[in-house]
């Protein structure tokens, strides 16, 4: 009888010391330091990862970002991106972390991928930022884009992190690939000479009076526009004088007109690469053609063109008022709230002329506010139409490699999915959300909720606290309601699906609120 008892008293502190264990351990579980915190963003913060060390948690930074507070590593890792803007795939890689993984954050899933493959993937991917392989299935690949959120360990999953490659050649290398040159050079130069000795006597003597004389003789205008000779525009600018604005084949001057009339002069690089020469002449031809047949009053108008011996250049009506950027973020100006409405309207109107009232409509593919200009009384126009496109009058929809810039380019460019006029509407939605808030769609130094324009927008408008958008001293006198037909039209325009975005007529429809306008569906990030 002793015995039995003595029994089921051990058994029953057995049970007892058992059930603390496992209560002992479920508390931990839930009071881990890389638990997910309640805004779902991680302790760590954006791009930030959470590892586990004894009983408290250690951040750090994917390869390629840094802390933006080291003194306060819950604010997050930050990615500079700049050098990026391209999407070119050139000197990238991708670099391997060992179980760890960000969840919940994926934009494209494949089950049927190796490890190599998942990579390449995430390459060729401007929105791709880290791809995460399932090292238990051997099959299974996710695409992840900024920002990341409650970054942890995974004991089946291999984070690879795309990083761009600056490092100098090695010694060695630098030594293999100079004597390769050399003898390559020697070989060419030999080659060349006898070459290019007939050319150059073919061009003295044959080539060259001929080009001349059509030159001087045979000026060809392409678009019934004014012909500029070279030394009447550089009468007009005072030698280039003024430097106004530059892009990425030339610089752009101030000038007079004889007649009075001031001018903005795009003159084409002449030091440019081959490459980039190449580049420029046709971004010249096409921005030539476009504007030159184009006529809108929310467009830049062109004056005339210079295409005289190795001059490339482009003579617009001047904009005193600069970019619409420069106002924007970089102070440079003061935009009311009726002001900033009106520009929105005329960028509207302008990119509507484009796509559905132009002879053949045009996908301007830049839309940003680089490129709307200011006039003397802040009337918006629309300028650099150099990677536009011409679409015929049978062809609605085009596939196309990347154009743009990011923040601005629509979802559909980087999923081989067919590109229509729907792209300049998701670029004008980005654009008339920065209107409404005088700031960019991404920024890091604001609190976490709005460093997401468009998810911050969302909460604002989802709670009814829209006035939040708008700085202290614009609220007084706002008109409640066309501020939230200015979200609403923004939140529509930036739609994922292009089929659910709506077309220019509607928007400038929807602007003047001649039409209703429904809540639209959220697909951010919130």
């Amino acid at each position: 009888m002793a015995m039995a008892f003595t029994r089921i008293l051990r058994n029953l502190i057995y049970v007892s010391y058992l059930i603390l264990v496992i209560s002992v351990l479920a508390q931990q579980q839930d009071s881990s330091p890389c638990a997910i915190t309640d805004d779902g963003v991680g302790v760590c913060g954006y791009n930030g990862i959470c590892q586990v060390s004894g009983l408290s948690s250690n951040c750090t930074c994917p390869p390629g970002f840094d802390f933006v507070d080291q003194g306060n590593y819950s604010k997050g890792c930050f990615q500079n991106i700049s050098r990026h803007q391209s999407c070119s795939v050139t000197g990238v890689k991708m670099q391997k972390i060992e179980q760890i993984d960000w969840p919940n954050n994926d934009y494209w899933y494949s089950n049927s991928t190796n490890e190599t493959a998942c990579q390449e993937a995430c390459i060729q991917d401007c929105f791709c930022t880290v791809a995460i392989y399932n090292n238990a299935s051997g099959t299974e690949c996710w695409k992840k884009a900024l920002p990341l959120k409650n970054g942890g360990s995974s004991a089946t999953r291999i984070a690879f992190v795309k990083v761009y490659d600056d490092g100098p050649p090695t010694q060695s290398k630098e030594r293999k690939e100079g004597k390769g040159l050399m003898v390559i050079g020697i070989i060419l130069m030999v080659c060349s000479f006898v070459f290019a000795a007939s050319l150059l006597f073919i061009w003295m003597y044959i080539w060259r009076p001929k080009l001349r004389y059509l030159q001087e003789n045979h000026r060809v205008n392409p678009v019934g526009m004014k012909a500029f000779s070279y030394q009447e525009i550089e009468v007009a600018t005072g030698g280039f004088k003024e430097e106004v604005g530059r892009g990425a084949f030339g610089k752009v001057y101030k000038g007079v007109l004889s007649d009075g009339r001031a001018i903005a002069v795009k003159k084409l690089d002449n030091q440019l690469s081959n490459g980039d020469q190449k580049d420029g002449e046709k971004e010249f031809r096409l921005e030539m053609g476009i504007i030159g047949a184009s006529h809108h009053k929310n467009l830049v108008q062109l004056y005339g063109f210079c295409d005289q011996g190795s001059h490339r250049i482009l003579v617009y009506e001047y904009m005193p008022n600069g970019s619409l950027d420069r106002v924007l973020f970089k102070g440079t100006g003061n935009l009311d709230w009726e002001r900033r409405v009106q520009i929105a309207l005329g960028t509207a109107r302008g990119i509507l002329y484009l796509h559905e009232e132009c002879t053949t409509p045009i996908l301007h593919c830049d839309i940003k506010p680089q490129n709307i200009l200011l006039d003397e009384n802040h009337n918006a126009k629309i300028a650099d139409f150099g990677i536009s496109k011409l679409i015929g009058s049978e062809q609605t929809r085009t596939f196309t490699v990347a154009r743009g810039t990011v923040g601005y380019i629509a979802p559909e460019w980087q999923k081989s999915m067919a590109v229509t006029v729907k792209v300049d509407v998701y670029s004008f939605g980005v654009v008339i959300l920065e209107i409404i808030c005088c700031r960019k769609m991404f920024e890091l130094h604001v609190p976490e909720n709005e460093m997401i324009l468009s998810d911050w927008v969302y909460e604002c408008f989802k709670y009814g606290s829209l006035l939040k958008l708008m700085e202290q001293q614009e609220r007084r006198g706002i008109d409640a309601a066309q501020l939230e037909r200015m979200v609403l039209v923004g939140l529509w325009c930036i739609q994922e699906d292009p089929i659910l975005r709506p077309s220019m007529k509607k928007v400038v429809q929807m602007l003047e609120g001649t039409i209703e306008i429904r809540v639209p569906p959220y697909t951010g990030s919130t």
